[in-house]
């Protein structure tokens, strides 16, 4: 017949440093030891910054030892033998807890929430119910954890309250109700009327100084012209009287 699995040792800080790639204990901000057949929670405490634990799917049957975690900010506790919230004074800064699939069965149970007041998403099963814990089947369930946890932004996945979008949107288009007054024209008739630029002669006018200064300036090109060639003559008299 197969041997029976042998039994996980106690935890240490030993074995936690080992997980995690750790040579010391302060430097371990994450530990993720789930399936490892712990039955008791120890020497977690010693490592002073850790933020988040998972000891989900063990055998662990009592939530105890984790004072000093005041850098906790999540654990997981689902998947183990769990029977009542406990002992959960010393993570003051705890925001996430999940304890899903727990043997946990009355509402009383739950008491051990009330100091977590940093605790803001608890989960005691899946949003669609599956993987709970005994106590949610209880039908005040839900309003003994909002009174537990009066700070909690969702349990179980479900938020709290959702935001009046309809609201939202009256509130933004009342701040932007902005008065604007009507656009004016930019010319009036008077501008577009054509008065005298309607007439050849006012057009003619109008232009005479742009055309006598280009005819000026061809009469210049036009000497410059005659001199250049002159020049040229020169220059070709002077080569031939040379030759000869």
């Amino acid at each position: 017949p197969a041997r029976p699995a042998a039994p996980m040792p106690p935890l240490t800080v030993e074995y936690i440093r080992h997980e995690t790639g750790e040579f010391d204990e302060e430097s371990v901000f994450q530990a993720i030891l789930s399936k490892r057949g712990i039955a008791r929670i120890e020497a977690v405490s010693q490592c002073c910054n850790l933020r988040w634990l998972d000891l989900s799917r063990n055998d662990i049957i009592r939530i105890e030892n984790l004072e000093g975690l005041v850098q906790l900010v999540s654990l997981d506790l689902s998947f183990n033998k769990i029977s009542k919230v406990q002992s959960l004074e010393g993570v003051t800064s705890l925001e996430r807890l999940q304890l899903k699939s727990n043997p946990i069965p009355r509402l009383q149970d739950l008491e051990g929430l009330r100091p977590l007041h940093s605790l803001r998403h608890l989960h005691f099963q899946n949003v669609d119910g599956s993987d709970f814990c005994p106590v949610c089947l209880k039908p005040e369930y839900k309003s003994t954890v909002r009174e537990l946890c009066p700070e909690l932004v969702a349990l179980d996945s479900k938020r709290k309250h959702f935001p009046d979008l309809d609201k939202e949107v009256a509130t933004v288009e009342s701040h932007c109700d902005l008065k604007v007054d009507a656009p004016e024209p930019w010319f009036d008739q008077e501008d577009l009327a054509p008065g005298d630029a309607g007439r050849p002669e006012a057009l003619e006018d109008a232009l005479r100084p742009q055309v006598e200064d280009f005819d000026a300036a061809v009469r210049e090109c036009q000497a410059s012209f005659k001199e250049a060639e002159a020049l040229l003559a020169l220059q070709e008299a002077a080569a031939a009287a040379d030759h000869g």
